[in-house]
């Protein structure tokens, strides 16, 4: 049975998922690019409004709820954890300008310490998707392949990579033709369309030793993309199409070349 989704996470867990220090995490909360937050049970609150600074105006008090759950921090409180290992916590950030979310005055603060901290589930997706990380869209932080849209920056079998625009161009055009359902293209002809001074792919990819596993070749001039690179629904195509050329025999040069083909895991869902 599918264990039900975590509403959120502790920053190591996150820290462990983007592969970056703890100290990267706190550095982020502090420039404010990512909300970290503190959970909290049946806490007496007061929430309202700012509604000038003209004498005789003040806050506004708008509804007196009873806070559960995750609770965003404010910067100032952030920087006294990251410093002193805790700090008191009498208010909370709010979603909304010229308003506030106070602890109820009569009641204690709230003591939030370095291991209480948390980031949200839809506060790390949102930065995931915005700095594009492990989970960029369409892409589980799970899964060892993944690529952003124009496959300058790529993710296999755990490392991260980056290429050049005429490089990520030869690998879109792949990508492009495997989603057709007819993947193979010519080595020259994928030169010529992406504009490329190379005469060759192992050229134009040689400082790249992991395109010999995103890109397949059938050893007589055709190449496609890594079929784990592509939707699911296209994956199970088979390496060798009926495309108006003969398959290779059993015995030639080019069925050897297809049997040393590098095979790379299925993306995981």
């Amino acid at each position: 049975m599918p264990l039900p989704q975590k509403r959120w996470f502790r920053i190591g867990d996150v820290a462990k998922r983007w592969e970056i220090p703890l100290s990267d995490i706190e550095d982020y909360a502090l420039d404010e690019m990512l909300q970290l937050s503190v959970f909290v049970v049946d806490l007496p609150a007061e929430m309202g409004s700012w509604e000038g600074s003209r004498v005789g105006e003040g806050p506004a008090l708008q509804d007196l709820p009873i806070l559960n759950g995750p609770q965003p921090l404010l910067r100032g409180n952030l920087l006294e954890i990251f410093r002193d290992g805790q700090a008191g916590v009498r208010a909370f950030r709010t979603a909304h300008p010229n308003t506030y979310l106070h602890v109820r005055s009569d009641v204690p603060e709230v003591i939030v310490r370095r291991d209480d901290l948390i980031v949200t589930r839809e506060e790390r997706d949102r930065f995931e998707r915005e700095h594009e990380t492990a989970s960029a869209p369409g892409a589980p932080a799970t899964m060892d392949i993944w690529h952003n849209d124009d496959f300058t920056r790529v993710q296999f079998a755990g490392a991260r990579h980056k290429f050049g625009k005429k490089q990520a161009a030869v690998l879109r055009v792949l990508k492009a033709a495997g989603e057709t359902g007819e993947p193979w293209r010519e080595g020259q002809q994928l030169l010529q369309e992406v504009e490329a001074g190379s005469m060759r792919l192992v050229d134009l990819f040689k400082y790249k030793p992991v395109w010999r596993q995103l890109v397949q070749t059938d050893g007589d001039g055709r190449y496609r993309l890594n079929a784990a690179m592509l939707s699911p629904e296209r994956r199970r195509i088979r390496l060798f199409r009926r495309s108006g050329r003969e398959r290779p025999g059993a015995g030639s040069p080019n069925a050897e070349a297809s049997r040393n083909l590098i095979a790379a895991p299925s993306a995981r869902a």
